[in-house]
């Protein structure tokens, strides 16, 4: 028999808290394996889960999310908590070397296992384990036998001494509450001296053939040398690939040995993008045999792909010098993106199976083929990169290092690379991980331009090369003016934030098609949850008129009011139901413009990424669905601004005045690899009533693959009244619809909403002089005096 392993997720957890160091005056690490005892009261946990869900559960605090409940619970990460597991070891462990694994203890932590020390851990996302052969206990009592204590840390409270080995917890993003827990499982494995501890594996691809290269780590963990039959199986999961095997007999050291099998393949069944064909899955299998038995197994899922970068046209070497297109198989293709903006929930004890399942399909449903998780956020659990690989979703990672100054001690930098790598090992073989990224925001302050950031950045760059030749890239932005001061170039790359941050001081029209680079990262626009779900963490108090509690998660309410001048001439203050649909169609809008201005330049620019998709907690922010799973009203613009296959408007201003010339052009976008014949454009332009004010039908040969191409200009006078609306379609021979899109622009003066606007920032940044933080949105609760 092989490899053994017992998850103790299934098993009884228990937990406790005290002062920091009390715990070992106590010999809580000491405390006897017996059904009763001192331990007898700690309250019950859930492992994987984090310290504020398991609070909550027992009713020891009150819902961290609701209201401003947050800074209530600050005394939570003051405390160190003692986590105990009891559990049997199957008798069939006996004579094998046994480990405790741990998948993720965020962040720090220290182990006993029945009174024995076995060591300590920091670092959220690398896997660690200690061996417990000697101290394991084989008998079958009914509450366990072995008693595992976990001792978890207090949290970092400064985000400096561990960047890079946690996600960031400062910033616009928190509220000063620090998430930590043991957030992975933990298991007993038991394998023989010689077993397999990963394996990585690359794809080359030459049109329909392929090369599959698995290169698989053998531990030796004692002295002497013996000889193993290396066994490869390589078969569909969910395709008709013929079974190959291939196998090699080595003689395996003591410590580690490294073999390599490649694996030639013939019309290949290559693995996808969603919208450039089948998601085609294999299983690896890789057997350990001596003398005839099985002695380890590990099986890895994977996909036949190749991703290659390349440089986008358009552009002189002075101006981007870095590739940005990516190359799938062979094809260039467009990323049509979102930051990620999860896990779905920052408390990792809410999050389960079906939230993702949930999530990910909403991203395919919207048309989303990218994803990008960003330097705020860890990276993935396994079933999102699994379910990415299954629904043909790519995935762009970054590590989280995250608009901050790294620090430049050499010990530091060391242990940063070795987390860093750490997820780039448990991720590399999934076919959607086709992106590496080191830094968010790592350019942005004249601070970074003075740091290390950018030698520590190309440090992790050097060792990713070791690990997977999936490409890696430094950062982004690179071309803001920080940036070009540590001497990148300025088209590269910049996050489409100035419209938001800007409120009121510059128009949609004018900011975006301005941005000229080679990929938009990020694109903000925000919005309102529905009100359903604004319930559920705004007191009822609260919620309208608005209350602190708006702002302490995350609402920008001047930036929302002035959008809503930008987009309706109206701040749409008139009821909640009024604001909160005002501002997720302001969201909308927004992003439409915003996104096709981008898309049209394809393939100059090659990916433009909205910011977010979902968010980690319940805030008033930029998520296309809400904490809650919900989906707010602008996700229906991005999923028709997002189709593969697009028909858009251009035009150069949201207000036209009575009577004015309205000028406009038609565009088809085309992302697929697949062309269009025997096509007809039709337009109509109606007044606020639905009267006709213009229509024409074009009838043309056809779109190719992969293009972005104007088809058609038109004019025509704008009509009274408030607003007036544009339908275009794309239509196949039989009269079938293929692509449609809907604008409404408003009628009325342009220069006159900008100085509406205008003064309303100044008010607003007034206000903000004299008022620190949200105070500024509710100077009163400043000016009052608590007695």
């Amino acid at each position: 028999m092989g490899r053994i392993v017992l998850d103790l997720s299934a098993e009884k957890w228990q937990c406790e808290h005290i002062r920091p160091g009390q715990g070992v005056k106590e010999e809580f690490h000491k405390i006897p394996c017996e059904h009763q005892g001192a331990a007898f009261n700690w309250n019950y946990v859930k492992v994987p889960g984090d310290v504020y869900t398991d609070l909550q559960r027992v009713g020891e605090i009150e819902d961290p999310f609701f209201g401003q409940n947050m800074h209530k619970m600050k005394w939570v990460q003051e405390q160190e908590y003692w986590y105990m597991c009891k559990f049997n070891v199957p008798a069939e462990m006996k004579g094998k070397v046994i480990n405790v694994v741990f998948e993720g203890v965020d962040f720090s932590c220290h182990v006993w296992l029945n009174g024995y020390e076995l060591g300590g851990h920091k670092g959220m996302f690398s896997q660690f384990a200690f061996e417990i052969s000697p101290y394991v206990k084989f008998e079958d009592w009914f509450s366990g036998s072995n008693i595992l204590i976990i001792r978890l840390d207090p949290p970092p409270r400064n985000y400096e001494r561990v960047a890079g080995m946690k996600f960031n917890f400062n910033g616009d993003y928190h509220t000063g509450l620090v998430p930590f827990g043991i957030w992975r499982p933990v298991k007993i494995v038991a394998t023989e001296t010689i077993k397999i501890d990963n394996a990585r594996i690359e794809s080359e691809v030459n049109g329909n053939n392929a090369t599959v290269s698995v290169d698989i780590q053998v531990d030796n963990l004692v002295a002497a040398s013996d000889n193993i039959t290396i066994e490869l199986t390589i078969e569909g999961k969910n395709c008709d690939t013929k079974t190959i095997i291939k196998s090699i007999d080595t003689l395996i050291r003591s410590g580690e040995n490294n073999i390599v099998l490649n694996v030639g393949m013939e019309d290949a069944n290559l693995w996808w993008p969603w919208d450039m064909g089948e998601q085609n899955l294999h299983f690896a299998t890789i057997k350990l045999i001596k003398e005839n038995e099985i002695i380890d197994e590990l099986v890895e899922t994977f996909g036949i792909r190749q991703i290659e970068l390349a440089m986008n046209p358009g552009y002189t070497k002075e101006e981007a010098e870095n590739p940005w297109t990516f190359v799938i198989n062979g094809k260039a293709t467009y990323m049509r993106a979102a930051c990620w903006g999860g896990q779905p929930s920052l408390l990792y004890g809410r999050n389960n199976d079906a939230k993702y399942v949930k999530l990910l399909n909403l991203v395919k449903e919207s048309n989303i083929n990218h994803l990008r998780i960003f330097g705020w956020h860890p990276p993935e659990i396994p079933v999102f990169y699994n379910l990415c690989d299954e629904l043909g979703i790519t995935v762009w990672t970054n590590f989280t290092f995250s608009t901050s100054v790294i620090r430049k001690e050499l010990p530091f930098a060391n242990d940063m690379i070795k987390e860093c790598m750490a997820v780039v090992k448990e991720r590399r073989n999934h076919p959607s991980a086709i992106f590496w990224m080191s830094g968010e925001e790592m350019t942005y302050t004249e601070a970074h331009a003075e740091s290390g950031n950018k030698k520590l950045m190309t440090m992790v760059g050097e060792e990713i090369k070791k690990y997977t030749n999936t490409p890696y890239g430094l950062s982004t932005p690179l071309s803001n003016e920080t940036g070009v001061k540590m001497g990148f170039k300025p088209k590269e790359s910049m996050h489409a934030v100035i419209h938001y941050y800007g409120a009121g001081a510059i128009f949609m029209e004018d900011y975006y098609p301005k941005l000229d680079c080679c990929v938009v990262p990020e694109l903000t626009a925000a919005s309102a949850p529905n009100i359903a779900s604004l319930k559920k963490f705004i007191p009822e108090d609260e919620l309208w008129p608005m209350g602190m509690s708006w702002a302490y998660h995350w609402a920008d309410i001047d930036y929302l009011k002035m959008l809503n001048v930008e987009v309706f001439d109206d701040v749409k203050m008139g009821s909640l139901e009024e604001f909160v649909e005002a501002t997720q169609l302001a969201h909308g809008i927004i992003l439409q413009f915003a996104l096709e201005v981008y898309r049209r330049r394809k393939p100059k620019n090659s990916l433009v990424a909205i910011c977010h998709f979902i968010t980690h907690w319940p805030d008033i922010k930029w998520g296309l669905v809400d904490y809650y799973g919900e989906k707010k009203r602008c996700f229906d613009y991005v999923k028709r601004s997002f189709s593969p296959l697009l028909i858009s408007l251009a035009y150069d201003k949201r207000r036209w005045e009575e009577g004015e010339k309205f000028r406009a052009s038609i565009w088809i976008v085309n992302d697929y690899y697949r062309s269009y014949d025997n096509l007809t454009i039709r337009y109509t332009v109606a007044d606020e009533n639905g009267k006709l004010i213009a229509e024409e039908a074009l009838e043309f040969a056809s779109v190719e693959s992969n293009s972005s191409k104007e088809y058609l200009i038109f004019a025509c006078p704008t009509p009274t009244g408030k607003s007036f609306g544009i339908s275009i379609e794309l239509l196949k021979d039989k009269g079938e619809v293929i692509a449609e899109n809907t604008y409404t622009l408003l009628i009325g003066s342009q220069e006159k909403a900008k100085e509406i606007c205008m003064k309303m920032r100044t008010e607003a940044l007034e206000r903000a002089s004299k008022y620190p933080g949200f105070y500024k949105y509710f100077p009163e609760k400043w000016e009052s005096t608590i007695i």
